[in-house]
């Protein structure tokens, strides 16, 4: 089998990928010297990655799933891509905190993605599980694995983004 072929077939989740340490490395062609960010974990098409928080501007924040850095949520779709390239060296934790992370598409696992209302005060974040709370139309959190995940935080108006298995 070609290791080339990706079949997707779920909902595609706009994400934000942080890649570790980005490092500015001199390349050289015939056609010249350039500079180009290199990623310490760089995610590619068709990888596994887990949410692992979710960006000032909203954005769930993926990377590549490890087993232990948070719940895989599917696939890459596509390769990242920057808004713009950086230009210096970066830490992950600086990176995430200059907003100098790449756009990737996420092929989810999840047969539904939809807003809910949390249960008021519950404070769900981006990567936990979440169950039907006991009046039966908000949401709270679980321990549960095989229920539904927080993509997004809980706002102020008890409204939270969630991804349905």
């Amino acid at each position: 089998m070609n290791d080339d072929i990706f079949m997707f077939n779920g909902i595609t989740l706009p994400c934000k990928a942080t890649e570790g340490a980005i490092s500015i490395v001199e390349t050289g062609s015939v056609t010249g010297n350039k500079e180009e960010p290199v990623y310490a974990n760089p995610i590619k098409k068709g990888r596994t990655v887990a949410l692992v928080g979710v960006t000032d501007d909203g954005y769930p924040l993926v990377e590549l799933a490890t087993g232990s850095n948070g719940p895989i949520i599917g696939f890459a779709h596509d390769k990242p891509e920057p808004t713009e390239d950086p230009t210096q060296d970066y830490t992950k934790a600086q990176a995430i905190s200059a907003g100098v992370l790449r756009y990737c598409g996420v092929e989810t696992t999840f047969v539904d993605i939809r807003p809910v209302t949390a249960k008021a005060g519950e404070g769900i974040e981006a990567g936990d599980y979440v169950k039907y709370g006991a009046d039966g139309q908000s949401f709270e959190k679980s321990n549960d694995e095989t229920k539904m995940i927080a993509l997004s935080n809980q706002n102020s108006e008890n409204r939270v983004n969630i991804g349905i298995n």
